[in-house]
């Protein structure tokens, strides 16, 4: 009885071995995204936008997916807020009189098509500093860009066509950027 007993313990032991192993490696290939996140599957095959554009990768937001072993590549991109601060000095008006500026920013990577496919084109494998800095800089250059059109009384009497100016030019560059302007003040 004892001889007969032993092979089923090992049996036991080694179908647990590969459950435990299944398990693993189950868990190792399901990815769960946070609402504030996107995953980037990559490496899949090619997929067709809804505005007609191949890409070689899917998007999961907000929920569930799994990798295909040795195929994909995962990558994750935030879509939360970005605050920019953005500091002009000496940025010539028009008349050549020169201005120092300073404004707040508050940018996202959307989490929507078309847009988050100029985004990833863009910014995939870069770090949220790296974005921030082109942003900035974008955000920067659409300062001088409105200053330059407007004399120093037109700034300072209404700034809040300046401001919808502004807005109206960074709106622009930020979405052929892939990323979107929440508010600037």
């Amino acid at each position: 009885m004892g001889a007969v007993l032993l092979p089923v313990f090992v049996l036991l032991g080694i179908l647990g071995i590969l459950g435990l192993a299944l398990l693993a490696l189950f868990r190792n290939m399901l990815y769960v995204c946070p609402p504030s996140e996107v995953l980037i599957f990559s490496g899949g095959g090619e997929r067709q936008t809804a505005d007609g554009r191949k890409i070689g990768y899917r998007i999961v937001k907000g929920g569930r997916a799994f990798r295909v072993p040795l195929f994909e590549a995962v990558d994750s991109l935030d879509l939360t807020n970005m605050t920019i601060e953005l500091h002009t000095k000496g940025a010539y008006s028009k008349g050549g009189i020169p201005l120092t500026v300073a404004g707040v920013a508050n940018i996202k990577v959307p989490g929507e098509e078309p847009l988050i496919h100029n985004c990833l084109e863009r910014f995939l494998g870069k770090s949220r500093a790296e974005i921030m800095e082109v942003a900035r800089e974008t955000l920067e250059g659409n300062l001088r860009g409105v200053l330059a059109s407007l004399t120093p009384e037109q700034v300072n009497q209404d700034k809040e066509a300046f401001a919808a100016r502004l807005t109206e030019e960074a709106e622009h560059d930020l979405s052929n950027l892939g990323l979107v302007l929440d508010t600037l003040k």
